[in-house]
């Protein structure tokens, strides 16, 4: 079962590459990235998933996603916001101090994040080593 996810999961990585690089390369955000990650965990205690309304609807379909994400990336469930359609998880691979377990296998999520949005400017978590200056 082990092999099983990490063949499925070097397919997301690859389907992660081939969405990303024309964004990099044709649709450049307002904000360059700057920094580094500061290892200190915090993105990985609360990974917030965004779920569509409707999605969240069905309650087939809300444990089908939890089963996957649970499964495949190894997150712990911590809650479902109903108010703003997230599903809050944790990472099991996150250590004492602060650094990833499964580095080489970890999932896109964590090897986009920040995620730098095309029209507002990006949030960090206090703490986090990376910012954002216009370019």
């Amino acid at each position: 079962m082990k092999y099983l996810k990490r063949l499925i999961i070097q397919f997301v990585l690859l389907d992660n590459v081939l969405t990303n690089l024309p964004k990099k390369l044709l649709f450049r955000t307002r904000w360059r990235l700057e920094g580094k990650c500061r290892q200190c965990g915090n993105c990985c205690k609360g990974i917030y998933l965004k779920i569509d309304p409707k999605q969240l609807g069905s309650e087939l379909f809300t444990k089908l996603a939890i089963a996957w994400i649970t499964w495949l990336f190894d997150f712990i469930l911590l809650e479902i916001d109903y108010e703003n359609h997230y599903l809050v998880f944790t990472c099991k691979h996150l250590q004492v101090s602060g650094k990833c377990g499964n580095y080489f296998w970890r999932t896109s999520i964590c090897r986009n994040y920040p995620l730098v949005d095309y029209f507002k400017k990006p949030e960090f978590l206090p703490g986090c080593g990376f910012s954002t200056k216009p370019r």
